[in-house]
């Protein structure tokens, strides 16, 4: 995400050139997903909405041209950033081991990013996005992680009670902090993301392997 994030930011950006200057979209898009993580926002509108409002406001153009210059940018920008994201085939193994132990799988990734984004991310990862009941992006939450909202929205889409899921992640706080809702968590830790914070509990912890060997155990 440290090179990922930038260089998405920086097609829009180009997209945008003929609203605004890149390095003032720039600005006005990192502190946009900035908000979205750090403020619950009013729990009704969805992220899309709120990243709308933020740039319309941040940049004086209209909406509507911003969600034309985001339709170029997935049309035209998009494939840019399919080597930045590489296929973990032990992953697609578990997720396959999952389906056949009919489980719901949702893809929780942190909805900072349109839908478009996600499906790519999906297909450039050697997955099947038929294998997710669930995907989270900017047009289908109102919550981030780490707001417990978030997890909560997830359980009550799908009809769950947080203590029947298990939310597995490499951020030790936007993934653990599924813990306040009553959440399992499983921290895999191949390429963990440390964070100052709230030290959510984590007693389920290790590579992809170990996750398997979790999954294998407590799944009958």
């Amino acid at each position: 995400m440290a090179e990922f994030i930038p260089r998405y930011i920086d097609g829009l950006a180009a997209c945008c050139a003929d609203l605004t200057k890149p390095k003032t979209f720039q600005r006005a898009m990192l502190g946009t997903i900035r908000m979205l993580i750090q403020s619950a926002g009013d729990g009704i509108s969805t992220n899309a909405q709120r990243v709308f409002a933020a740039l319309q406001e941040r940049l004086e153009v209209p909406e509507e041209q911003l969600r034309e210059r985001f339709e170029h940018y997935r049309q035209t920008g998009l494939a840019e950033l399919q080597p930045l994201v590489k296929p973990i085939p032990l992953a697609r193994a578990i997720l396959e081991e999952c389906r056949t132990k009919q489980m719901t799988l949702v893809l929780a990734t942190n909805p900072v990013f349109p839908r478009f984004m996600i499906d790519a991310r999906v297909a450039w990862g050697g997955l099947d996005q038929g294998i997710f009941h669930h995907l989270t992006s900017i047009e289908n939450s109102r919550f981030c992680k780490p707001h417990p909202g978030y997890f909560r929205e997830i359980c009550e889409q799908l009809g769950l009670a947080p203590q029947q899921c298990l939310m597995v992640g490499n951020d030790t706080q936007h993934d653990l902090a599924a813990s306040a809702v009553g959440m399992p968590t499983f921290l895999v830790d191949t390429w963990v993301v440390e964070r100052e914070g709230t030290p959510w509990p984590c007693p389920n912890r290790g590579d992809h392997a170990a996750l398997q060997g979790y999954l294998r155990e407590v799944v009958c």
